[in-house]
């Protein structure tokens, strides 16, 4: 292997010339940029073969920092281009402790760089113009007399760039993303998807087999495709409302792919929108890349939101159009299945399976219970007995996952603050008229409504009916439609099941928790109705008695009738918000 600094010494001056010129030329109105580079260092190296690869390509950073090459940078002359960059090293407390690192985000700058016992020397060159994404090169050099040229190219560099561009184009530890107009590769999507396995999707067990088989056969029976002459593409949408499991089970089926002995790569799409170009660029440059990549997953998650009326005909045409889509499993998801266009949701060989996410039922919620408590196995704070899962489940009717996760998240923050047994207090709404005086007082401008009987009213002299007034006709009227209104709420109103809970588990200070907070969010639910918030909904009695040991107790009167009483932190609770006081418990 040469000396480290041979060939970057030799060419100090052309390094200086060359960046010199390149710096007038972009002082100046530029041309064609890419030919007046790639002249300047034909120009600049006579004795040196020059190649000019695009960067994204051609990845000889991270190729090179694989152990794969060994790559020096010029910073003798001071002549680069480059903006220091500091980033966070570790994670936690490692993160807090570690001073970082320094990194350069190069706009100009020279490496030397070597491979197989061959020595080059590396430019790499960036530029952007207007209504433009950045231009992104390296040039490389390698001596004539070194060369083995064929064809106006050089084989040491056509050897070099051969072997860096098959590792660029492969996946390490990486997921392609769209957005913006263009494909990166981001280790961030990778390590939140690794995480995912099937294990943490809870679904009615046919309709997860059904979905697994699904994919995973369409990848498995490449030959059965074409031994019938069916063309190997294919389209499934995920439908449903939020929080049922759809974005867990994208995540899954990534996993899944990727864990494959034939490893199935899988391409995201954030968004159609980007700075320079239109939403038919980006949708072409989309279907480019599944192409070179199939077989591969492509992922438009969010569907209704990405297609609109004026892409919907582009987009179809490169879904089913004359180019070939063999390979390409395509994924949609979408909250909303009505504002999806019929020509996406119910035409035929576009998107052919559809896989509703409903609110779970009974089961699925016990599943989803079941699934907390094993990850509560070897927490000795939480007593969580087998036997509360399905009262837990039977409780929680119409939440969904995702309203099933907070409940656990908000039980066991309260848990982890020190609410004790004594905490909670479930009274009834009899109960809790007859308090003491502790209930907030009714505000003296608010009347209680009085039952009072207007089918027909006598005089006060022979006590005899009156002939109905068009005034007793419009309060008979006004006091239906109040009827009918208190009816209505009380029909839309969610209230907790009523439980048989058994005798052994009364006392569960996770189950006291857990109900509590099953109140709480019935009401958020029912706020997101109404669209109404949080806080116009509950009333918290707070101060209503202090102890020596600085705690309130704290009711919250629930629009059923039945009030919780409960223990918070008096300095807790004197520097909280009303929502924030909920979510403490």
């Amino acid at each position: 292997m040469p000396a480290a600094r041979s060939t970057p010494a030799a060419t100090q001056e052309h390094s200086a010339s060359m960046f010199s010129n390149f710096k007038s030329h972009c002082d100046a109105k530029r041309v064609d940029t890419k030919t007046t580079t790639l002249t300047l260092f034909r120009n600049a190296y006579e004795d040196y073969h020059v190649t000019e690869v695009e960067a994204k390509k051609i990845a000889l950073f991270e190729y090179a920092a694989t152990d794969k090459a060994l790559l020096n940078f010029d910073s003798d002359d001071e002549q680069f281009n480059a903006t220091r960059d500091w980033r966070a090293v570790g994670e936690g407390i490692e993160k807090k402790m570690h001073p970082g690192r320094l990194t350069d985000d190069f706009r100009f700058a020279r490496f030397q760089y070597i491979w197989d016992d061959k020595e080059f020397l590396v430019y790499y060159v960036t530029w952007q113009d207007m209504l433009s994404q950045p231009t992104k090169l390296f040039y490389i050099l390698h001596p004539r007399f070194k060369s083995h040229i064929v064809d106006g190219h050089c084989q040491e560099t056509d050897a070099l760039i051969l072997a860096a561009g098959n590792w660029t184009s492969q996946l390490h530890d990486e997921i392609f993303v769209f957005d913006n107009g263009h494909w990166d590769k981001s280790k961030e999507l990778w390590k939140s998807v690794s995480g995912a396995c099937w294990a943490d999707v809870i679904l009615s067990r046919n309709m997860k087999q059904n979905l697994i088989d699904d994919v995973q056969g369409f990848f498995d029976n490449q030959e059965l495709y074409a031994q019938f002459a069916v063309p190997w593409k294919r389209g499934v949408i995920l439908h449903g409302v939020p929080g049922n499991g759809k974005t867990v089970s994208i995540k899954a089926l990534m996993a899944s792919l990727y864990n494959r002995p034939d490893p199935i790569p899988s391409l995201y799409v954030k968004s159609f929108e980007t700075n320079c170009q239109t939403e038919q660029y980006a949708i072409r440059k989309i279907f480019q890349q599944a192409r070179s990549m199939a077989p591969c997953l492509l992922i438009f998650e969010d569907l209704d939101s990405l297609v609109n009326d004026d892409i919907r005909s582009y987009f179809l045409n490169e879904v089913d159009g004359l180019e070939s889509n063999d390979g390409i499993l395509m994924i949609g998801s979408t909250n909303h299945l009505d504002k999806l266009d019929p020509a996406i949701s119910k035409r035929p060989s576009r998107f052919d399976r559809k896989y509703h996410f409903k609110i779970p039922e009974e089961e699925e919620r016990r599943l989803y219970v079941e699934y907390w408590r094993k990850k509560l196995l070897k927490n000795d704070t939480v007593e969580f007995p087998e036997e509360l899962c399905g009262v837990i489940a039977k409780l929680s009717e119409g939440f969904s996952f995702a309203y099933l996760k907070e409940l656990f998240v908000m039980a066991l923050l309260s848990l982890v603050r020190g609410f004790k047994g004594d905490d909670f207090e479930i009274v009834d709404a009899e109960e809790a008229a007859s308090a003491p005086a502790s209930a907030t007082p009714t505000p003296a401008n608010e009347k209680k409504d009085e039952e009072i009987c207007i089918c027909k009213t006598k005089c006060a002299t022979c006590s005899k009916p009156l002939p109905p007034s068009t005034s007793s006709d419009e309060q008979a009227k006004k006091q239906g439609e109040a009827t009918e209104a208190k009816q209505e709420i009380k029909k839309n109103k969610m209230v907790m099941p009523t439980v048989d809970i058994p005798e052994n588990l009364k006392d569960n200070l996770l189950l006291k928790v857990v109900q509590h907070q099953i109140r709480v969010l019935y009401i958020d639910m029912d706020n997101e109705k109404d669209g109404a918030p949080a806080s116009a909904k509950v009333k918290v009695e707070s101060v209503l008695r202090r102890d020596p040991a600085s705690v309130e107790r704290c009711a919250t009167v629930f629009p059923d009738g039945l009030t919780v009483s409960y223990r918070c932190p008096f300095k807790l609770m004197r520097g909280t918000s009303s929502p924030e006081r909920r979510s403490l418990g």
